[in-house]
């Protein structure tokens, strides 16, 4: 090979694809990752299953620009090639989620690792970087007693969430000697710790709903899906969508109504009948059939009903409409979210306008590059986050050059 020199930091999704692209355009690549072996975190996405990308609307909430940008020139069709051109097959299943046909994460490391080596990377495993030094030709990247020279760095060690699978914040103190900035960081699509009280009796219960995150009754961010109450707080896809808008001062509120196809009209119609035609029944069983016994109780206690010793037609129509907005708006004061360990992704990191989109490469100083969650850049649950790391890493690794999977210059 006659081409550049190019180290690649982290083995992760980022950096494969970047040492991939890099090696297959006549780079001599060496991939430098920490940890005893790469690819960890990728194992663990999707449910072990791996969503790649997704083909519908982009869902960036952090540096929706620069992810527009950079998935621009390598979007998911050009991702689709790429890996169709190296042997995975995709399946594509609901909301435009693209999965491997295997159905394991497993699948997609094995194909990356086949390329790095088809396009003669090196890989250097437990090898974690120290420092980078800028020489009057090229780069100087120290690991441990050893300095390795090179043309090009690209930085793609990941943010802080997941530490135990190789991604713990490293990479960000390599760029700023150089003039790079760092957002402030926070974990990002996890779980929403509450006021436990509210959530007695309720852990293991799973109930769909829209959860929205509340501060002084402005919505900041709904999502719709599956709840599922514990002991801390609330989980589900729906709730890690929510995180980064949650801190102390919202309020989570769990609107029941929509995970039971009923608006509050219709709800409150249906308790009114039931209050006629059960008024014998006890007050508890109110909730029969729409929540389960434990649940209801906890509404009853949350719109401030008492049930013990009464029937259900001694209840006020206040009491009523007190349980129906206590069904459409289940209130959890927010006391934080899980960390770094328990985060999906960084919410945060290196600004996205000290780099070139096309290239990736610093504004600031030439031949660093960086890709993938370092940068300030998250998206939602759905392939989103893998999809702008594969992306990113790609443009990294081409600098330019002619993209043989989307038929134009990156």
């Amino acid at each position: 090979m006659s081409g550049a020199r190019v180290v690649v930091i982290g083995g992760g999704a980022a950096g494969m694809a970047a040492a991939i692209a890099a090696g297959e355009s006549g780079d001599r690549v060496l991939l430098l990752e920490r940890m005893d072996r790469g690819g960890r975190k990728l194992l663990a996405t999707g449910n072990g299953r791996c969503n790649l990308m997704n083909r519908g609307a982009w869902r960036y909430p952090g540096g929706t620009g620069f992810a527009a940008q950079v998935l621009t020139r390598c979007d998911a069709a050009a991702q689709t090639r790429f890996w169709q051109r190296h042997g995975l097959y995709l399946r594509q299943e609901e909301d435009g989620r693209v999965y491997p046909v295997s159905g394991q994460a497993s699948t997609v490391l094995d194909v990356l690792r086949l390329a790095m080596d088809t396009a003669g990377v090196t890989v250097h495993a437990a090898s974690e970087v120290t420092a980078l030094r800028q020489r009057p030709r090229g780069w100087e990247v120290v690991v441990g007693a050893e300095s390795i020279r090179c043309d090009r760095v690209i930085v793609a060690g990941g943010g802080c969430a997941q530490p135990k699978l190789g991604s713990n914040g490293s990479c960000y103190d390599l760029l700023t000697p150089f003039g790079h900035r760092r957002t402030a960081l926070r974990p990002a699509l996890t779980q929403i710790e509450t006021d436990p009280e509210p959530l007695r009796g309720l852990s293991g219960i799973r109930v769909k709903a829209t959860v929205s995150v509340v501060r002084d009754g402005t919505v900041l961010r709904s999502e719709r899906g599956e709840v599922l109450f514990a002991d801390y707080g609330v989980s589900g896809v729906c709730v890690m969508q929510c995180a980064r808008d949650a801190a102390p001062g919202t309020e989570v509120s769990v609107n029941l109504l929509d995970g039971m196809g009923l608006t509050r009209a219709e709800a409150e119609a249906e308790l009114r009948r039931r209050c006629l035609v059960w008024a014998q029944q006890p007050a508890e069983q109110l909730l029969t059939g729409l929540c389960v016994p434990r649940l209801a109780l906890a509404v009853g206690k949350q719109a401030q009903v008492r049930f013990r010793d009464r029937v259900i037609g001694s209840l006020s129509l206040r009491e009523v409409g007190a349980l129906t907005d206590a069904l459409g708006g289940f209130r959890l004061r927010v006391r934080g979210v899980k960390g770094f360990d328990s985060a999906q992704v960084t919410s945060g990191g290196l600004r996205t306008e000290d780099f070139v989109p096309e290239t990736m490469e610093s504004r600031l100083v030439p031949g660093l590059h960086a890709a993938g969650e370092v940068l300030d850049v998250d998206g939602d649950c759905g392939g989103y986050n893998l999809m702008f790391a594969f992306g990113s890493g790609l443009l990294a690794g081409l600098n330019g050059r002619e993209n043989p999977d989307g038929g134009k210059r990156a």
